[in-house]
């Protein structure tokens, strides 16, 4: 007999947000370059080029260096402070770890200028299950720290809900490696089946929480043509059906809509 849930983790691309908009990278770059200029006067660093087009090169490094980890299965978070000291010492600038580390945290751009917004349910949802004593978990891949993304949460009036946040920086791998999982099991102190892992991606999310034992919801978006998995426990279109699964025991919502208020007729396909 499984035990009781006591917590959720939930992914939060396409599942408790999705970019609505695409975002304007180069204006996020004089952004960045606007919060990092203050640091580089104090350390007396004259540049004789634009800082946002270096900060562009950087993030370009970043998706290449991504890429290639996705591709290879290798799955480590590249580090933004490797590639802005190399972006620096290119340049003539030797950058100290800490001054690296001082400028990519200086430079995080929250995301809401990246277009993002939350699905109508996240702030039904999660209030919800916090309301009914479960723990919640964000385990994202995300190139900063759990703390800095508890920012993001905050913009998007969520952080209140959360008990822990996980980024894929805090391990130094990008799901589907399996450390984010195992922090979100240490930091909640629980046994994996008494854990829930909510997320959109089959490879990244479900199949590697199953692996740890995990029990598992699939937050399909509207691919209604997608084949069901032996590793999805359950399957979602929207958030608010978590709130009628018989996981949930006797906080399930016996009354609750087996159609979801905001359902996903769109494509989705493009998000993927």
């Amino acid at each position: 007999m499984n035990s009781p849930v006591r917590a959720f983790v939930f992914d939060v691309g396409n599942t408790l947000w999705f970019e609505a908009k695409a975002p304007d990278m180069d204006h996020i770059a004089e952004l960045e370059a606007e919060q990092v200029a203050p640091l580089l006067a104090d350390w007396n660093i004259a540049l004789s080029e634009p800082l946002a087009p270096i900060i562009t090169e950087i993030w370009d490094a970043y998706m290449v260096a991504w890429r290639d980890e996705m591709d290879r299965g290798r799955y480590r978070e590249p580090s933004l402070p490797f590639l802005i000291r190399g972006a620096m010492a290119t340049r003539g600038f030797e950058l100290s770890d800490a001054q690296a580390h001082e400028w990519w945290r200086a430079a995080w751009i929250g995301s809401k200028h990246f277009g993002l917004q939350l699905y109508p349910d996240t702030l039904d949802v999660l209030p919800a299950l916090k309301t009914a004593g479960f723990a919640i978990v964000a385990n994202t891949n995300r190139p900063c720290t759990g703390d800095m993304f508890l920012h993001d949460a905050e913009a998007f009036g969520f952080a209140e809900y959360l008990d822990h946040a996980i980024c894929s920086c805090d391990t130094g791998y990008l799901k589907p490696h399996h450390s984010t999982f195992q922090l979100a099991l240490e930091r909640l102190q629980l046994p994996p089946d008494q854990v829930v892992m909510v997320g959109d991606l089959l490879h990244a999310d479900i199949e590697p929480a199953k692996a740890l034992g995990m029990r598992t919801i699939w937050k399909l978006n509207g691919r209604y043509d997608l084949p069901a998995s032996p590793a999805a426990d359950y399957t979602i279109h929207d958030l608010n059906e978590i709130l009628s699964l018989p996981l949930l025991g006797e906080f399930a919502h016996a009354s609750a809509d087996a159609e979801s208020p905001w359902p996903h007729d769109d494509n989705n396909e493009d998000r993927y």
